[in-house]
Parts: C-alpha cells; sequence; structure tokens
C-alpha cells in the first residue's frame, strides 16, 4: 500500500494511510478533510481552507498508490529582482 507525502516549504511529511479513514480511491476533499486537523494542529496550516481557495494540489500516482500533496507555484515566485 502506498503512503502520502505532503511537501510543507522545503521539509516532505510522509504519512501512512493507516490510522485514516482513508485510502488511495477516497476523493481529494475526503484526503483533505482526513489530513487538515493534523496540519493546522502540527504546522498551523489549514489544508482545507488553502485546498479550497486552489492554493494546493493533489497528485495519485496509480502504480505506486502514493498521494503527494503540495503548494500550487505562484509565476514569478521563485523570481528574485535584484539579486
Amino acid at each position: 500500500m502506498g503512503e502520502i507525502t505532503i511537501t510543507l516549504e522545503s521539509e516532505e511529511r510522509k504519512i501512512q494511510y493507516e490510522g485514516l479513514e482513508i485510502n488511495f480511491d477516497s476523493t481529494d476533499s475526503e484526503i483533505v478533510e482526513a489530513l487538515s486537523p493534523m496540519l493546522e494542529e502540527d504546522v498551523g496550516i489549514n489544508l482545507k481552507e488553502e485546498f479550497d481557495n486552489g492554493n494546493w494540489m493533489i497528485k495519485k500516482i496509480d502504480d505506486s498508490e502514493n498521494i503527494y500533496i503540495f503548494p500550487k507555484s505562484t509565476a514569478g515566485g521563485n523570481i528574485k529582482i535584484g539579486a
């Protein structure tokens, strides 16, 4: 069985499906609902709100049954002018 990888800034946090009421076939909304309370408590990110606002993405990889959750990058977000 796969795992869930959440990218937070430069850190990746890996979470097993066990203990969560979700699996690879869960909808994006179900995944967000299951992980949001934990992330808000651990790092202060309201994943549900951020996802609903279009700031985060979920990608599923069929072969491994892994789920990747990461913030959407903004155009020019990593460009430093005058550096």
